[in-house]
């Protein structure tokens, strides 16, 4: 049973779902009482209990005691209808027996209460919610109120032996003493149904139930000592509940508090790849089954969580960056991604290098000198770089990358910027000097070194420019 209910300006009124259809509930406005406890003249409505709920009509005319709007309870217009009830739902008038020949008046019967019982047009269905809707007024010549009303679905028709309030519990239970005398009070309650019902009760139920007194400007009457109450306009509607508004009926929904799809049942699929956010591990990103989920946004079979280059297809064993040469090496760290090279030349080939050359690429190391913290090639070098500058002349097809180093006297970062720039000033002198060969600058800092920093000696073997060369891709 779902019930969700607040109090505005006097109704009482509940939020429900979204309804299918309105159930007719039809009055048998034709007839008209010609006495008290005629209900029955409308084969729709019936006591459930031995109480006797009356039934007052606009078609009784002049000051009859069921007519409307005056009658021998109050003045209260009609709503809806021509026709309304009336219904004692508290009582404390005495009850009067004969015990022999004498009539004894000193039992009350606190517990008297009449209940409107309606056959339902159409039988309930199951996992669909219903929203009952009646208006109430107290009648004017009460001496109380009372709180407790509330609505029970049934299979078959109750028909207890007792005047007393109902043994059953309401199915809907609606909170608030309703005290208005002047105005009619509408009341809301939605029932969720097991299926089969064919009747519902109207009535103040022992649940809930208070009773406060009420002021009588009427003085003593047959109401005073009682809480009497005009009961109209009843109507009936059929709802698929539906709290999350994705178009999947709450029975039906598996998620029901949480906007989802019919694929699931109701649940949601946030990124809309086919696979419901309670398995997919990347709920707000489309992704892949294989991945549950998680998206691999290259196809390269390694979701992009785990691959670094996500928008390259690669392969596993380079963490699913692509390896055009084969060599082992990722090329976004293979300095020739084009040929294939060994780990130890940065997946370059190795260069066949003779010896002249060698020597020269060595003299180099140690022979190209700068002045002390400063990018200026000694004029004392010259020499040394002319001679690199016809080795490479003589190799336009090596691609050369000139490497600055520097011993660990100073500042780290100066020291690398250092390197940067001597690295830089090398290259423009081979440039300068004509070399046509593709040429790069690196500076290292005190990244690599090749002797111990700790000596003189190592410290200087450490401050060098070195000659990395590659076939040209």
């Amino acid at each position: 049973m779902n019930v969700f209910k607040k109090l505005v300006a006097g109704i009482l009124i509940f939020n429900v779902g979204y309804a299918q259809k309105t159930i007719k509930i039809t009055y048998a406005d034709s007839i008209y009482p010609k006495g008290f406890h005629q209900i029955g003249l409308d084969k729709n409505f019936s006591n459930a209990n031995k109480g006797t709920v009356d039934l007052f009509s606009k078609r009784v005319k002049g000051a009859s005691a069921l007519g409307i709007p005056k009658n021998y309870v109050g003045l209260q217009d009609s709503i809806g209808n021509a026709n309304y009830f009336g219904l004692i739902t508290y009582n404390t008038a005495k009850v009067c027996k004969l015990k022999g020949f004498k009539e004894v008046c000193d039992t009350y019967n606190e517990n008297y209460a009449e209940f409107l019982q309606i056959k339902l047009p159409e039988t309930c269905k199951a996992g669909r919610s219903y929203e009952v809707s009646y208006f109430v007024s107290l009648a004017d010549y009460s001496g109380f109120a009372t709180s407790g009303w509330g609505i029970a679905f049934t299979e078959n028709p109750i028909n207890e032996p007792n005047e007393n309030r109902l043994s059953i519990e309401p199915n809907v239970s609606i909170d608030g003493m309703i005290t208005n005398i002047k105005d009619w009070t509408e009341v809301k309650g939605v029932y969720t149904a097991k299926g089969g019902e064919n009747f519902m009760t109207i009535g103040v139920f022992s649940k809930n139930f208070k009773q406060q007194t009420v002021e009588n400007k009427y003085g003593q009457s047959f109401a005073s000592t009682k809480a009497y109450y005009y009961l109209g306009n009843i109507s009936l509607r059929e709802f698929e509940m539906d709290k999350d508004k994705d178009g999947i009926p709450d029975n039906e929904d598996k998620c029901p508090t949480v906007f989802g799809v019919k694929q699931f049942n109701g649940c949601p699929d946030t990124d809309g790849d086919g696979i419901q956010d309670s398995d997919d591990k990347c709920p707000t990103v489309k992704g892949s089954s294989a991945f549950q989920g998680c998206p691999d946004s290259d196809g390269d079979g390694i979701q992009d969580s785990e691959d670094a280059c996500p928008q390259v297809a690669g392969k596993k064993e380079a963490k699913g960056c692509p390896d055009t040469d084969g060599d082992g090496i990722a090329d976004n760290n293979d300095r020739c991604p084009n040929i294939a090279g060994p780990v130890s030349n940065d997946g370059c080939p190795e260069v066949a290098i003779d010896n002249k050359a060698k020597q020269i690429f060595q003299q180099a190391m140690t022979g190209i000198q700068f002045e002390t913290g400063k990018d200026i090639i000694k004029k004392t070098s010259y020499g040394i770089l002319d001679n690199v500058v016809s080795v490479l002349k003589a190799n336009p097809t090596w691609d050369t990358e000139v490497d600055g180093h520097t011993d660990n006297v100073g500042n780290a970062e100066a020291n690398k910027d250092l390197s940067q720039r001597r690295a830089n000033a090398v290259m423009k002198y081979l440039q300068d000097k004509g070399v046509t060969n593709a040429l790069s600058a690196k500076g290292y800092g005190i990244e690599r070194p090749i002797a111990d920093n700790k000596t003189a000696a190592g410290r200087t073997k450490n401050r060098r420019v070195e000659f990395k060369v590659t076939y040209h891709q």
